[in-house]
């Protein structure tokens, strides 16, 4: 099976390896990346930034960031979005300097421009954009809070062990019979989306479009695709119900490399739709075997 979009705080980025260590080739790779997507899967920025927000990130250089902007920086194989707390200025380099927002105290160490991703211009969530800044909660909202807080950190403890068990439920004959039955009764709107990867940060960093406006040819800067993703998406929301990952093989093949469909709809054949609107967008034949 696939794995998961995890973006932001922190993100594991695939293919960090290949860039780790080399602070120019870093640097032009992320200057060229406006208008990315992220999506959240951590804590640290609880309750602006929840698991499974969007993140929108523009391009800026680290004299261009002021205080109280949320950075997207890279730490190692991480990428981390934190709120900026200090600016400065060494050997006449720009820096800044970041912190969670559920830290009390202590910050992250200084950022400069090769390790610096951009900032979060707006978050989504559910559909919605909510505020950037920082959550000033009342006593009673921060009750609220924290108790919320607790539950996200029990189910993302708990997730990996449900997910197993409910794997081994959603393989039998008679769930798969009740899925179909209810994806048939329940009619929700199914929409697709295309999210072309940016080159060197693997599959968490990409651009988002419709599969009309996609030339599986070129990506938005007339550069030849080697992989995209095939998102599905129910009533509309924001986050993919499931998704497949395509990646060239040859000039006209294109092998299906990984694919994903969340728990609760298993069994509904949300895969096989993905892989007929596929087929819509890639040239007859081209699709092949892993």
């Amino acid at each position: 099976m696939g794995r998961g979009i995890k973006n932001a705080s922190p993100l594991k980025v695939r293919g960090a390896k290949s860039i780790a260590g080399n602070s120019l080739a870093i640097a032009r790779v992320l200057a060229d990346q406006d208008g990315v997507t992220f999506r959240s899967d951590g804590t640290c920025m609880y309750p602006t930034i929840r698991p499974g927000d969007v993140l929108h990130i523009q391009q800026r250089a680290a004299i261009d960031v002021r205080v109280g902007d949320i950075a997207v920086v890279r730490r190692s194989k991480n990428l981390l979005s934190h709120r900026v707390v200090a600016r400065g200025t060494e050997q006449g380099r720009a820096f800044i300097v970041t912190r969670s927002d559920r830290a009390r105290q202590g910050e992250d160490s200084p950022t400069f421009d090769e390790d610096l991703l951009g900032i979060v211009e707006s978050i989504e969530r559910r559909g919605r954009f909510v505020p950037l800044d920082r959550a000033r909660p009342s006593w009673p909202a921060r009750l609220w809070y924290g108790f919320r807080l607790r539950l996200i950190e029990v189910r993302l403890r708990v997730l990996p062990w449900w997910s197993v068990t409910l794997a081994r439920l959603q393989d039998t004959p008679i769930y798969r019979r009740l899925a179909g039955l209810w994806l048939g009764l329940a009619r929700p709107r199914i929409s697709y989306a295309v999210r072309v990867p940016v080159p060197a940060l693997g599959d968490a960093v990409f651009r988002q479009m419709k599969p009309e406006d996609f030339n599986v040819e070129k990506d938005w800067r007339g550069r030849p695709v080697k992989r995209w993703m095939l998102t599905l998406h129910l009533n509309d929301l924001s986050q993919p119900a499931a998704w497949m990952t395509f990646e060239r093989k040859a000039a006209d093949a294109w092998a299906l490399d990984e694919w994903y469909v969340c728990a609760r709809y298993r069994g509904a054949g949300l895969e096989e739709r993905l892989l007929s609107r596929a087929g819509g967008i890639l040239p007859p034949g081209s699709i092949g075997s892993p």
